[in-house]
């Protein structure tokens, strides 16, 4: 599959769902969203490195597996040229946490709604939230994929907005980019330094064929009682 990637402007609306915005590239997994390109935002592969001068992700992080989310950051810097801006908006847990506390904020009502937004809308697959952010986090995921923070606001007291700029390259590692055999024998020998046995290169696979990510296989092998051995 190709994109005419060149036919629309150099800004992009990562996850628009509904949100969809003039003069951006507008992406978004759901077609019902009628986005310009259907797409995995964490999975960008259509489009250029170094392209893009702008991309915004307006409550979109939130919605992606924790273990994922510096992947996801490294592939957003990717299509980013040096300089870009990514502007974000996430939950502030901290945020939401001290509204959950407050007197005027204890009916049943507003405190479903505020858990909503730590939660999602869970009105169809995808709209919910997997995670939450504290300013430390944040900043330390930014940072550590290559972006560097000019900006970051509260916003309803529950929201933090965040411009963030590219500052150098920082790709996802190739290992990820292997068939599902070659990943987990190459994860086998980089963290357990030996060649997978048979079970557990079947097992590997066949988690991988139901969904479960690339992500997950490097934790559940780093969580291991052999790895915890092995580096003791």
């Amino acid at each position: 599959m190709s994109f005419e990637f060149t036919k629309y402007p150099r800004r992009i609306n990562l996850g628009c769902g509904f949100d969809k915005r003039e003069g951006f590239l507008n992406i978004d997994i759901n077609a019902f969203h009628d986005p310009d390109l259907v797409c995995d935002i964490t999975d960008l592969q259509l489009l250029p490195s170094g392209y893009y001068e702008y991309a915004i992700a307006k409550d979109v992080l939130e919605h992606i597996q924790r273990l994922k989310i510096r992947n996801t950051l490294k592939e957003w810097n990717r299509i980013l040229k040096i300089g870009g801006v990514l502007e974000l908006q996430v939950p502030n847990v901290i945020g939401l946490l001290i509204l959950l506390t407050k007197e005027e904020n204890k009916s049943p009502i507003v405190q479903e709604k505020l858990l909503q937004c730590l939660f999602g809308t869970q009105a169809y697959d995808g709209d919910f939230h997997y995670f939450g952010f504290t300013d430390i986090l944040i900043k330390s995921l930014l940072e550590s994929t290559g972006f560097i923070i000019e900006q970051i606001n509260i916003k309803d007291e529950w929201l933090f907005l965040i411009r963030a700029k590219k500052r150098f390259d920082c790709h996802i590692e190739e290992i990820f980019h292997l068939n599902d055999k070659d990943f987990v024998t190459e994860v086998y020998k980089i963290f357990l330094g030996r060649l997978p046995d048979e079970s557990g290169l079947q097992y590997y696979l066949k988690i991988l064929k139901d969904g479960i990510t690339r992500e997950v296989i490097i934790e559940s092998i780093k969580n291991s009682d052999e790895y915890k051995t092995k580096h003791a």
